[in-house]
C-alpha cells in the first residue's frame, strides 16, 4: 500500500486551513481525498473550483445524475471513497 504524507487538520494553516474548513462544512467531515492533496493547497483549490463548476453549474444534466455518473465512474475505477 502506498504511503502519502498528509498535513493533519490541527497543523493546517492559511489556504489549506480554509480549504479543510470548507470541505468539512460541506461534507460534514474532512474527506481523506482532501487530506491526500494537502501538500499542494494552491493546486487543490483550483481542482475544487473545477469540480464545483462541473457539479454545480447549470446544464442539461441534473445534479442527481451528475452524482450518479461520478459514482459509477469511481466504482469502475476501483475508488473506495
Amino acid at each position: 500500500m502506498a504511503w502519502i504524507k498528509m498535513i493533519e487538520p490541527d497543523n493546517a494553516q492559511g489556504l489549506l486551513k480554509d480549504i479543510y474548513e470548507a470541505a468539512e462544512k460541506r461534507a460534514g467531515y474532512l474527506p481523506k481525498m482532501t487530506q491526500l492533496q494537502s501538500l499542494r493547497p494552491e493546486t487543490m483549490s483550483i481542482g475544487f473550483s473545477l469540480y464545483r463548476q462541473i457539479m454545480e453549474s447549470p446544464s442539461g444534466i441534473s445534479r442527481r445524475l451528475r452524482v450518479l455518473i461520478a459514482t459509477v465512474v469511481s466504482k469502475i475505477n476501483g475508488c473506495l471513497w
